[in-house]
């Protein structure tokens, strides 16, 4: 078999024209697609990746947030719950203060409705008490009761001082006086009465006598300014004055000590 030389390096020439003209017009360009095809699909690929990882972290939120649910549920009853108790104490205790005034006002108002009742018994028993006895006492002889009564009126006035005798006196001459007697006496009574007036005094006296049946018993000698009682209507006022007052102080005692206990 015979080689031509020249033949094979025409062949090899037009070879490498070939190969020259498939770099320059066919392989570059199939490269440059091929590399744009390459780069488009990495970037197809990292915007996939980038998706999934973005879709990854909002599970991954979605489930931290699912898992949260039930504790923030129960911080947020928890407080719901205390927020309600710190409002049911503070309506309990508002509640409480306010039953605990109308209940001191009630009880203050019982016990001065309490107070003014019994007042108002104890002046009625004592009313009772010195009328009954004002009734009894009518039926004793009030003469001889009057009497000895009339003595301890003079002894009265015997007591006093030299300027309060001379302020019964006021100057007058003779010095006027009058006589309250729940029932009338003898002349002599009278004149007796006159005469140990006007020796206290030091001066005459008048005396007038006059009947007063609701002195039941006794005597009341008044002069200018002033009155010198015995008689058993004012033994009785002042009984009864002396009752109601003793028993308005016990009450007040009373009430004070249940006030300090309560």
């Amino acid at each position: 078999m015979h080689i031509d030389g020249w033949t094979l390096l025409l062949q090899a020439v037009n070879f490498l024209i070939l190969v020259w003209l498939l770099r320059r017009f066919l392989y570059r360009p199939v490269l440059a697609v091929i590399a744009e095809r390459q780069a488009a699909t990495e970037r197809v690929r990292s915007e996939a990746e980038a998706a999934r990882e973005a879709a990854e972290a909002a599970r991954r939120s979605l489930e931290e947030q699912r898992t949260a649910l039930p504790a923030e549920r129960g911080r947020l009853i928890a407080a719901a719950r205390a927020e309600a108790e710190a409002e049911r104490a503070v309506l309990l205790e508002k509640a409480r203060g306010e039953t605990d005034h109308a209940l001191e006002e009630a009880r203050s108002r019982l016990a001065e409705e309490r107070a003014q009742a019994l007042e108002a018994l104890q002046r009625h028993a004592a009313e009772l008490g010195t009328e009954l006895a004002a009734r009894l006492l009518r039926d004793a002889p009030a003469a001889a009761l009057t009497v000895p009564l009339l003595d301890e009126a003079c002894a009265a006035v015997e007591a006093l001082s030299v300027p309060q005798r001379h302020a019964l006196a006021d100057g007058i001459d003779p010095v006027p006086v009058r006589l309250a007697i729940a029932a009338a006496l003898p002349e002599a009574d009278v004149a007796r009465t006159r005469d140990r007036l006007a020796a206290t005094l030091g001066r005459p006296v008048a005396l007038e006598p006059v009947e007063d049946p609701s002195l039941i018993a006794g005597v009341e000698l008044h002069f200018a300014h002033s009155v010198v009682r015995r008689s058993w209507k004012q033994a009785l006022a002042e009984a009864k004055e002396e009752m109601t007052r003793h028993d308005s102080a016990r009450h007040t005692a009373e009430r004070h000590t249940a006030d300090t206990v309560a």
